[in-house]
């Protein structure tokens, strides 16, 4: 079995070669859809993510024995002698099968898995997946990968083994993608230009680059939720509309709205006969979007039934904010009597009076 698999040129490169003048400009050309620019983060100069094209290509898995499977797929290294050389595009078109050394008998080793790119500058240059195989030792060392390569998965080998199983392969490839593709990478462990959308397989969450920190929640929306809450009672003592509580929001004419409205309960200042009913009203500026009522109580002094109510605008209903800064608010009647109450809120119990306004796709 061999140790080491003869990858290819992209299929649409058949025929070029790494040679003279033309191999610098297919070294460069080449990859030309794979460049991003790390001055934006690094402030120096261009560069080029190496790693695999796509997430499933050259995926490293146990075969027969001691045999190793590495399954087609394209990749890009960089130049790893200059940044400003560019860099290789190489694909394995079929699924290799790779050799792995016989197992030292006293001692373990660790071996490398790898797709690298030979540049010898003449048409004997080639690209390749390939074993890298460790020194065994009592705590082993990974071997060093070689110029131009690209990582793909390290295997342990321990002492006296013989067959290869799927506890020794540690995952090691990185992606990298096209100019405004979708780049497979863990959060904080890729910066690349303003802008660049990246998948976090561990989280299962899009991000974003905003070069600061490489991993800004991806927004789909055009602003933050707007939220406002009171920790202490709000007091009626009439029949009159009150406004309990407000907040602002500014929108682009375009985007739906959803309000969110909670209050804890309502509680009488003395006991009586009379009852309380409470009747709330929404309003985006002075135009009322939605109302409802609160269960009907008996003046106690205890605390009673609260409310929570969500209102969404729409265009079927003719109510989608306008461009610009709008306020929404909440109001509240006592409908049965002019007796004193509160909203009920306290910090003790986490029992907040709430309003939320965010942005909603149609």
């Amino acid at each position: 079995m061999a140790t080491s698999v003869t990858t290819s040129l992209p299929m649409w490169l058949t025929g070029c070669t790494y040679d003279g003048s033309g191999g610098n400009d297919l070294r460069n050309s080449g990859v030309t859809a794979f460049f991003f620019d790390p001055g934006i983060t690094t402030g120096s100069t261009i560069g080029l993510r190496s790693g695999v094209v796509g997430g499933a290509g050259l995926y490293v898995q146990p075969g027969t024995g001691m045999n190793v499977l590495v399954q087609p797929g394209s990749f890009v290294v960089a130049n790893s002698s200059n940044v400003l050389y560019g860099g290789y595009a190489s694909t394995l078109a079929s699924q290799a099968t790779l050799s792995v050394a016989t197992a030292d008998p006293t001692n373990p080793r660790i071996d490398l898995i790898v797709a690298y790119v030979s540049d010898v500058g003449t048409s004997a240059s080639f690209g390749a997946v390939a074993i890298i195989t460790g020194t065994p030792g009592p705590a082993p060392s990974a071997p060093s990968a070689p110029a131009n390569s690209l990582t793909l998965s390290q295997l342990s080998v321990p002492a006296g083994t013989s067959t290869i199983t799927s506890g020794l392969l540690t995952e090691k490839r990185v992606f990298t993608t096209a100019a405004g593709g979708v780049l497979v990478a863990v959060k904080g462990s890729a910066s690349g230009y303003l802008g660049q959308l990246a998948y976090d397989p561990t989280s299962g969450a899009f991000y974003h680059n905003n070069n600061l920190t490489a991993a800004t929640q991806l927004k789909v929306l055009p602003w933050q939720p707007a939220m406002t809450k009171l920790t202490t009672p709000y007091t009626v003592s009439d029949s009159a509309e009150h406004t309990i509580i407000s907040t602002t929001v500014t929108t682009d004419g375009y985007t739906d709205i959803e309000c969110f409205f909670k209050s804890p309960g309502v509680q009488s200042a003395t006991t009586s006969s009379s009852k309380i009913r409470p009747f709330y009203r929404l309003y985006l500026d002075s135009t009322l979007l939605d109302s409802i009522y609160a269960a009907e109580a008996t003046a106690d002094s205890y605390i009673q039934s609260g409310v929570a109510w969500s209102y969404y605008t729409s265009p079927s209903t003719a109510d989608t904010p306008s461009a610009g800064t709008h306020t929404v608010s909440v109001s509240i009647t006592n409908t049965l009597s002019s007796i004193q109450f509160s909203q009920f809120a306290t910090t003790s119990t986490a029992a907040s009076i709430i309003l939320r306004v965010k942005p909603v796709s149609t």
